[in-house]
């Protein structure tokens, strides 16, 4: 039994009681007088409740009892949510949905530097950003997306429209009017949309026996920024990437997990007012899917501006160019990043080890050489590993053994300066790589001392 249970038990408990004791004194009482009694007693029960009703979990399952609503027919929730949301009720042939257009964004985004970017459209494919509010956050057959925000540029300004479902009768008018406003070559922009938003919309299409609408390419920038800024974010949530990359803070919102009792309960005949909050939420996340497509034109689509870019970013960066073949801009981006090197940042360090492997890939021992001679000058552990390179290049190629002797020297120097720090793996790889690599060397060396004494 909940508190509140408990609390309604005791008070009614309480009230029998009285009546009990009215009862009693009844004898004395007139009739007039018990009837007055009754009255107070079943008003007061009535208060009790209602006010139990009230003070129930602000989070627990809705169990509202709506009153005065008038009819809810389809036509009648669609004036209803339109007038809610300040949008526009539309019939169709196949039912009513509701259509809300935001005023334009100002948010200027330069296709040409933007395609420059792994994983991007061609600056002539349209960009859709598109993001849903559904009745549940699963993808089984009777989850509905009952809100779909779309956002395009048009200029310098993103235009933001709302596609709004009045009653589950209605979702095919909905459905029809998504598909007219997604153009031929269309590139969809999802945040997890690519296993959620828009699998679950092409379900509702192949539900209604409608062929869902046909897109050219889909980026989810879910992927990218995890790929990108994982390593610098708490998480990879949509409105954590809102804090902590775009430097932007939301006014106090609804959580996702509260937007489906707030469109039942509308549907239950609840006033729609709170759906206008799910609506702002929707088109906050749309909005930010412009805003960070900007952040990676402004901040990664020309090698200028990556000087000025974190050092793991360049790094993450550099990858995703090398998955595409690209390895000029890969060794570029590498070589902006381990400028800070000899400084306390990891990632210049890290940049310099995947830019001597990247160039040693290649067919490119010298230069390879030259980058594991500036990875010695990192702090922490990362110097051990650029003296083991160094020892095995001076071993291998300049038959140096005394060098590579001399170089796993300070790789031992390096371990013990650095003791305590840096990570416990890395740690004992470059130590178990020390010691074979000084008992192969000393083999070596006893070997071309007796050579030289012969």
């Amino acid at each position: 039994m909940s508190v509140d249970a408990a609390r309604l038990q005791r008070r009614l408990d309480d009230l029998r009681r009285i009546r009990t004791a009215t009862d009693v004194a009844g004898d004395t009482a007139t009739a007039g007088d018990a009837a007055l009694h009754d009255g107070e007693d079943a008003a007061e029960i009535r208060r009790v409740i209602a006010a139990v009703v009230a003070a129930a979990e602000p989070f627990g399952t809705p169990r509202p009892v709506w009153q005065g609503t008038g009819p809810l027919d389809p036509a009648s929730l669609a004036q209803r949510l339109a007038a809610g949301v300040d949008g526009d009720a539309i019939e169709t042939r196949h039912g009513w949905y509701v259509r809300r257009e935001l005023r334009p964004t100002y948010l200027p985004l330069n296709r040409d530097r933007l395609s420059t970017l792994p994983g991007m459209p061609h600056p002539d494919a349209p960009l859709l950003c598109l993001d849903t509010e559904t009745t549940g956050l699963g993808s089984a057959a009777g989850t509905v997306a009952f809100m779909v925000g779309l956002g395009w540029w048009d200029g310098d300004r993103m235009r933001l429209v709302q596609l709004l479902l009045p009653d589950h009768s209605e979702e095919a008018a909905l459905l029809d009017a998504l598909a007219d406003m997604i153009p031929p070559g269309t590139c969809l922009v999802t945040y997890n949309g690519r296993t959620f938003d828009w699998p679950l919309l092409e379900t509702r299409y192949r539900m209604g026996r409608r062929r869902p609408p046909s897109i050219d390419g889909h980026l989810d920038l879910l992927l990218l920024v995890r790929r990108l800024f994982r390593h610098r974010l708490p998480d990879a949530r949509l409105q954590t990437v809102e804090r902590h990359l775009l430097r932007r803070h939301r006014t106090p919102d609804i959580p996702s997990w509260q937007i489906p009792a707030v469109y039942y309960s509308f549907l239950r005949g609840g006033p729609p007012g709170p759906i206008r909050v799910v609506a702002r939420h929707n088109a906050e996340d749309v909005i930010t899917l412009g805003r960070i497509l900007s952040h990676l034109e402004r901040g990664y689509g020309e090698d200028e501006v990556r000087r000025r870019a974190p050092a793991g970013d360049l790094v993450r960066l550099a990858r995703l160019l090398r998955h595409e073949d690209r390895a000029e801009e890969a060794i570029g981006c590498l070589e902006v990043a381990a400028e800070g090197i000899e400084g306390t940042d990891p990632d210049a360090a890290l940049a310099a080890v995947e830019l001597a492997r990247l160039l040693r890939r290649l067919g490119r021992p010298a230069e390879a050489g030259v980058a594991w001679s500036r990875l010695v000058t990192a702090p922490g552990l990362l110097a051990g590993l650029g003296w083991i390179e160094l020892a095995k290049e001076r071993e291998h190629r300049q038959r140096d053994l005394s060098g590579a002797w001399a170089a796993t020297d300070e790789a031992l120097m390096t371990l013990y300066r650095s003791r305590g720090n840096g990570s416990a793996m890395l740690r004992r790889g470059i130590e178990a790589d020390v010691a074979k690599r000084r008992v192969r060397l000393a083999r070596k060396l006893e070997r071309q001392t007796a050579t030289n004494r012969d």
